[in-house]
């Protein structure tokens, strides 16, 4: 889905994220610096690029929504485009190691050379090590500390040997090893590798808006759209070409469609995203409604 296909809304949001952005690395990055570090600077706005912010507005839309704040309202400096900042730091970090020759070997993504593919492979660690760091020197920046360690054990725990990495490990082995995976564990890893990250984000904004007496339900729906983003993602990979998604697929079944084919997987995606609307109706958001929908329909 192109920015022009996206609701007004979405729109705004995503700018002011992509511009908080910028206007934090210009600070950050303003000293003058050697040639080869200078060099640097441009592979880590390289890494910022593109995407969807998809998981920064949920957190965004997740704190207006239970703060009843408005948007207009908020400025670079509020704790919440911090922790939007943040995640979409963590993020980027998660997808260039996942796109290295060693983990994916994904070449292609949104459209664009892969930040190893550009730059080799050596500086995609480098600036993957320095987002993920980077995230947390952010969150230690938020105003009021108990919502900082927080946010921090958080984000921490979604990347961690509890979270994407024990889901990264699991991917890797059992792309070698996939006769001895069924749909529990599969479930189990694409909720480690992309779900938690998604869901730490949706309950980062809830943090920061203090409504935290309904945390199991934000909880559980973070979960359930977490699973339902990467299902999705197994259905991309067999249905639609690089051109359409603007990443490296490969048109083989793969994980849930290896398992289940391709009608089952559907089948299993319609059922998430059901459970997800009828969370998402307590959360009285039509903006959230839509990212529910976005996500079960996107093509990239």
């Amino acid at each position: 889905m192109n920015n022009k296909h996206l609701p007004t809304w979405y729109n705004d949001y995503k700018s002011l994220i992509e511009s908080s952005i910028d206007k934090y690395l210009d600070t950050y990055l303003a000293l003058p610096m050697s040639p080869p570090l200078e060099e640097f600077k441009n592979v880590i706005k390289y890494s910022f690029k593109w995407g969807k912010k998809l998981r920064a507005i949920l957190a965004l839309e997740f704190y207006l929504s239970l703060s009843w704040k408005d948007f207009s309202e908020l400025r670079s400096d509020d704790d919440i485009v911090r922790v939007c900042i943040a995640i979409e730091s963590i993020h980027a970090y998660s997808l260039l190691h996942d796109d290295l020759p060693c983990m994916d070997n994904d070449e292609l993504r949104r459209w664009e050379l892969t930040v190893w593919k550009k730059y080799w492979e050596y500086n995609a660690v480098l600036v993957g090590d320095l987002l993920n760091s980077l995230c947390f020197e952010i969150i230690s920046d938020i105003k009021d500390p108990v919502k900082s360690k927080k946010i921090s054990k958080l984000l921490s725990h979604a990347v961690g040997y509890y979270g994407m990495i024990w889901g990264q490990v699991e991917d890797l082995f059992y792309e070698k090893n996939i006769w001895k995976l069924d749909t529990s564990t599969l479930s189990g890893l694409h909720w480690k590798k992309t779900g938690k990250l998604i869901e730490a984000s949706i309950l980062s904004g809830v943090i920061l808006s203090w409504e935290i007496s309904n945390i199991d339900i934000y909880w559980d729906f973070g979960k359930k759209l977490g699973l339902a983003f990467q299902v999705k993602d197994d259905l991309l990979d067999v249905e639609w070409t690089p051109e359409e998604t603007g990443k490296s697929v490969w048109g083989e079944q793969k994980w849930f469609v290896y398992l289940l084919w391709v009608d089952a997987t559907k089948k299993i995606l319609h059922d998430m995203i059901s459970e997800c609307y009828k969370i998402s109706q307590n959360l009285w958001s039509k903006k959230i409604d839509f990212i529910v929908e976005y996500v079960e329909t996107r093509k990239k």
